[in-house]
């Protein structure tokens, strides 16, 4: 084939990502071709975003979507050979129909049989696409060709009269002194990809607080992209004109005259001028490459300006929530990836049905701005940071945080066979556990401190079988003894809803039932049960300030569980013996193994926790008044309806129900007054 002078027609994908994830393929296509015309069809977008281009002779746009009208139009450019980097159906109709003799791309669309010529894309066993970045996607195609390969780096052009222009149009962004930072808050696939506006603006103003850069917020010529800009802008400005107030509010209230004046207009221009939107200031496609081209530094949520600037070699921040970074990985060594790995990503929806958008909310502030640091200072430590840690399998079924695998290891904890061979440990069985259930509490060397660290070993050895149909009922599918309470310890906190932290964990499954599972966490830090100790304001001398205190922590305390309530799980053992308070003022909930997400009787689940709540709390300290205080703040009510009114009367049913089977097996009542 590369013998021959041949007419080639390359179909590139609709996305602008993807179509820059081409260019590897492209230029390789293009050097193993040189002596062929080679013309590239494709969207505006598309062509706007590559263009100019050195890997091609010619560029048709798609005017028209139906197949029979596109083969029309290259049936009179008797193309000689089509490559497909477009996935879809109705390409390969389209150059079939042409009647383009070479037709080369991946069968997959139900196309096979309309090419000459086919890949096949590697699978998982469930028959999903295995992730795989498009860009060697693409490049296997250049490869079947016979192209060289080796070069995986991205390409793009930009023409210097889209500088010109953008220094026409934005002169203090073009010329500026400062680092310049381009922030992309926005994503054509939909808002699921999206970090919080907050967030975004919080990093604006620690980037122009810190580094004294000139931010650029990118965003598309749209409703939706136009709003967040705004939201970003608002509220750094506000973020940023607060602090510039506080400090020189010593020096204005010195300083009335007109000079003084005039200097704080000034401030205020400068800080205009550190903070602009693309929005307010919009540049077209030639122009955003000439404006990227110059960028110190782009934070930017997982779209297509993010592969813009890899390929102009920019240094990039991604953030990645709904979709797995391995689909569109390059390997970029001037980027460090930031990803939620929440238990529910990646989902791949362009929007998100849950009712926290667990994700993106994951990263932090602090995570963004340590990446920009190292960036911008040139020290890049890793190329990826997860917002929660990710398990290393490093035996089979053995999964451990990487940040233990050490401590672990000196105790000869290293595989699923050992932990339960284990037994240096103080027991805390008690008589009332299940035979199959042991609970073991031990210490391993600490990373943070030179003091130990307390953890506690769970293990279900051959769980009953109406135990484990017990646990795949409650949670809808088959699971583990050790993953029941393993998934809502990983969930929870992403909503902030603090939890023991996992150290390692394991599972071994016979033909249909679990052989054995385990579960290590780690003891929380500076906390306690609070059946255990309540604040220092409920055992002290009521005063006006403790009676402040107390209801502060009632407050609280109410809307951590509200918050635990609202993501759809129910405990069926909240009692105050599992929930911890730390010296520094957090709620913590444990023994999650129970947790689960009930599919009907919701309220009859939710009056089991609230009755639970209201017979552990000791009556000593909580009055009737105290617990109606925590039902306003739970519901965030000012007073009760009628249906508040039943709501709690069933819970009180209930804790009396609860109250005469202790009573009867002579257990004390915390909730009951004890008589005078």
């Amino acid at each position: 084939m590369r013998d021959t002078i041949h007419k080639i027609l390359i179909w590139l994908p609709s996305p602008m990502g993807d179509a820059v994830l081409c260019t590897p393929a492209l230029r390789a296509i293009r050097k193993y071709f040189s002596s062929s015309q080679i013309t590239f069809l494709a969207n505006p977008i598309v062509r706007r975003v590559l263009s100019p281009c050195s890997f091609n002779d010619a560029w048709l746009e798609l005017g028209h979507s139906h197949p029979f009208a596109v083969a029309r139009k290259l049936r009179t450019h008797k193309f000689t050979n089509a490559i497909l980097f477009k996935n879809s159906f109705a390409s390969a109709l389209a150059v079939a129909l042409a009647r383009i003799p070479c037709r080369i791309g991946y069968a997959r669309e139900g196309r096979g049989l309309l090419l000459t010529d086919k890949l096949h894309p590697a699978k998982l066993p469930n028959g999903k696409f295995k992730p795989l970045s498009m860009l060697d996607y693409y490049l296997a195609i250049a490869s079947r060709l016979g192209a060289e390969t080796a070069d995986r780096s991205l390409e793009l052009q930009f023409d210097q009269k889209d500088s010109q222009q953008l220094r026409t149009k934005l002169p203090k962004v073009a010329s500026s002194e400062n680092p310049v930072v381009i922030l992309v808050p926005g994503g054509a696939f939909g808002p699921s990809k999206c970090w919080p506006s907050e967030n975004f603006a919080k990093t604006a103003d620690w980037l122009i607080t810190n580094h004294g850069v000139t931010v650029v917020i990118s965003a598309a010529p749209n409703a939706a992209e136009k709003q967040i800009a705004a939201e970003i802008c608002t509220s750094a400005n506000s973020s940023l004109r607060a602090q510039r107030s506080a400090s020189s509010n010593s020096s204005l209230r010195a300083q009335r005259s007109a000079s003084s004046n005039s200097s704080l207009r000034a401030q205020r221009s400068n800080l205009d001028d550190k903070l602009v939107s693309l929005a307010e200031n919009p540049v077209n496609l030639g122009e955003l490459k000439a404006l990227f081209s110059i960028a110190d530094l782009v934070v930017t949520n997982d779209t297509g300006p993010r592969h813009i600037a890899t390929a102009l070699g920019r240094k990039v921040v991604t953030l990645f929530g709904p979709n797995d970074p391995a689909w569109t990985n390059t390997d970029y060594e001037n980027e460090i990836q930031i990803v939620g790995n929440v238990p529910c990503a990646p989902c791949t929806k362009p929007t998100c049905t849950k009712p926290e958008h667990l994700c993106m909310q994951s990263i932090t502030v602090e995570m963004v701005c340590d990446a920009a640091k190292e960036l911008l200072r040139g020290r890049r430590t890793q190329a990826k940071v997860y917002a929660r840690p990710e398990f290393e399998e490093t035996a089979e079924s053995f999964f451990v945080n990487p940040d233990y695998k050490t401590a672990l290891a000196k105790l000869g904890l290293t595989s699923l066979d050992a932990v339960f061979s284990f037994n240096d440990a103080e027991s805390l069985t008690k008589s009332n556990l299940a035979p199959f259930r042991t609970r073991l509490q031990f210490e391993i060397d600490s990373l943070e401190s030179s003091a130990p660290t307390t953890v506690f070993l769970k293990r279900y050895d051959s769980p009953p079988i109406l135990v484990q149909l017990k646990n795949w009922l409650a949670h809808h599918s088959r699971r583990s003894c050790a993953s029941c309470e393993l998934e809502p310890t990983n969930e929870l906190p992403a909503v902030g809803v603090n939890t023991a932290k996992v150290v390692s964990y394991g599972e071994q499954w016979g033909l249909f039932l679990e052989k054995k599972s385990f579960i290590i966490t780690e003891k929380i830090p500076d906390a306690e049960a609070l059946e255990r100790k309540l604040p220092d304001c409920f055992g002290a001398p009521p005063t006006p300030e403790n009676l402040k205190l107390r209801r502060n922590f009632i407050a609280q305390l109410a809307k951590f569980i509200k918050k635990f309530h609202d993501t759809n799980y129910r405990h069926r053992d909240l009692y105050f013996s599992h929930i911890f308070y730390s010296n520094s003022g957090d709620f913590y909930l444990i023994d999650l193994a129970r947790a689960f997400k009930p599919l009907i009787l919701h309220t009859r689940f939710l009056i089991k926790d609230i009755a639970q709540l209201h017979y552990s709390a000791p009556a000593a300290y909580f009055s009737n008044t105290d617990r109606l205080r925590f039902y306003l703040a739970y519901t965030a009510q000012s007073k009760l309806r009628s249906q508040d009114k039943a709501f709690i009367r069933k819970v009180v049913t209930r804790a009396k129900r609860m109250a005469s089977h202790d009573r009867k097996h002579g257990r004390t009542v915390p909730f009951a007054r004890r008589p005078n």
